[in-house]
């Protein structure tokens, strides 16, 4: 099942601890269980975008890593989804990013 944010398609979250990195780009979210969200029990703490999702020390050599694990208490409570986006050049993945970011407003997102 996927998942929704501001009218892209996202692959359906995946626990960060088991997530299979695809080679190729796009825009990634990271998430928290969070039941009171609906349709489905997400919420997003952060948006970002790469060329190369499957680059060594992705996630957890992540600027931002130390605010996930703040947010979500531990790695285990994390999950990623992707918006795939082949053969996108950086500006096309931060224009999406960026619009995501301004529609959600990521608490690691923020300076």
């Amino acid at each position: 099942m996927s998942i929704r944010y501001g009218g892209y398609i996202f692959d359906a979250p995946a626990p960060m601890a088991t997530w299979l990195a695809p080679h190729e780009a796009g825009v990634y979210t990271v998430l928290v269980a969070d039941q009171t969200y609906q349709p489905m029990p997400f919420r997003v703490i952060y948006f970002g975008e790469s060329g190369n999702m499957s680059e060594r020390g992705f996630l957890r050599g992540h600027r931002k890593y130390s605010c996930w694990i703040r947010e979500a208490g531990s790695e285990q409570s994390l999950y990623i989804a992707v918006y795939p986006m082949p053969k996108s050049t950086p500006e096309q993945r931060r224009a999406v990013e960026s619009k995501l970011i301004s529609e959600f407003g990521p608490i690691c997102n923020q300076p």
